[in-house]
């Protein structure tokens, strides 16, 4: 390969920073408009950067530019993804780059071992997705408790709503009708409650707030083009999720029959695979 002059080789590297920058920005487009599911995320920018990285390796052997590649989504995911434990997903990005930067030289001249590389990624991709992703994001997210309730006050958004829930179990789900997540997490609700409706003992409540720029009247509307069956209540200025010390919706709290908090879940991702099958499980072991 020939050596590309210093001028051409800056050129490149900037190249290579502004599609790693570009791959990232339409993955973030693609989180805050289609899916969040972290698995996708991964996948999709995978997919990007190793088609980027093998383009690259294509034109230089400047492992600079490799890092320049790397350096927007890195960078971009540690921000927005406030768990720790889920940057393990930047080390697999590196690896898919760095992979993709050295495949053509690997199957023209070692093919077998490019191909057991292109397999260890995958296997790899495989298990953050499906293993390590979703168990991490269930317990960054689920905190078992038992603490008092603080005083709180809900409004009637719908009619079924029941202010007294003394001797039930009650399911508070802090909710905001612009909130992307907290819309994607609605289905796996309305299926654990279908799941528990055998259990009259058991109360399930949508819970939206003027914080979130909703009244009780947006609220109601957009239950009914949702076709939302659980009942609807309102929180004036945020006080009930304030006081129960939760940081942003969606935000779920259970509450036993002596109205202890039990269980708390703040945020959500399709990525969670068994969010349904835990909560219901807790539910039910709640006699």
């Amino acid at each position: 390969m020939e050596q590309p002059s210093n001028s051409s080789r800056w050129k490149l590297r900037l190249g290579a920073f502004g599609l790693g920058a570009i791959s990232f920005g339409f993955v973030l487009g693609f989180a805050f408009s289609v899916s969040n599911d972290l698995r996708l995320v991964y996948a999709v920018e995978a997919i990007l950067l190793f088609c980027g990285a093998v383009w690259l390796g294509r034109k230089t052997r400047d492992w600079f530019a490799v890092i320049l590649l790397c350096l927007p989504p890195v960078a971009g995911f540690s921000y927005f993804v406030s768990v720790p434990a889920l940057w393990l997903n930047n080390v697999l990005w590196i690896a898919v780059i760095a992979s993709g930067f050295v495949i053509v030289d690997l199957a023209r001249k070692r093919r077998a071992f490019a191909v057991l590389s292109v397999l260890a990624l995958l296997i790899g991709s495989g298990w953050y997705c499906f293993s390590y992703a979703p168990n991490q994001l269930a317990h960054a997210f689920s905190k078992v408790k038992n603490n008092s309730a603080p005083v709180f006050n809900l409004q009637a958004v719908s009619r079924d709503f029941d202010r007294s829930s003394s001797g039930k179990i009650l399911v508070l789900d802090f909710f905001s009708t612009t909130c992307v997540p907290c819309i994607g997490e609605l289905p796996h609700l309305a299926a654990a409650r279908e799941d528990l409706s055998d259990r009259r003992d058991v109360q399930f409540v949508l819970v939206a707030s003027d914080r979130g720029d909703d009244t009780p009247e947006k609220f109601r509307a957009f239950a009914e083009r949702r076709h939302v069956t659980m009942p609807l209540a309102f929180d004036p200025e945020g006080k009930a999720h304030a006081n129960f010390g939760l940081r942003g919706v969606p935000a779920l709290v259970v509450l036993d029959r002596a109205g202890r908090v039990r269980f708390t879940h703040e945020g959500f991702n399709p990525a969670e695979a068994n969010f349904r099958r835990d909560l219901v499980q807790f539910i039910k072991s709640l006699e």
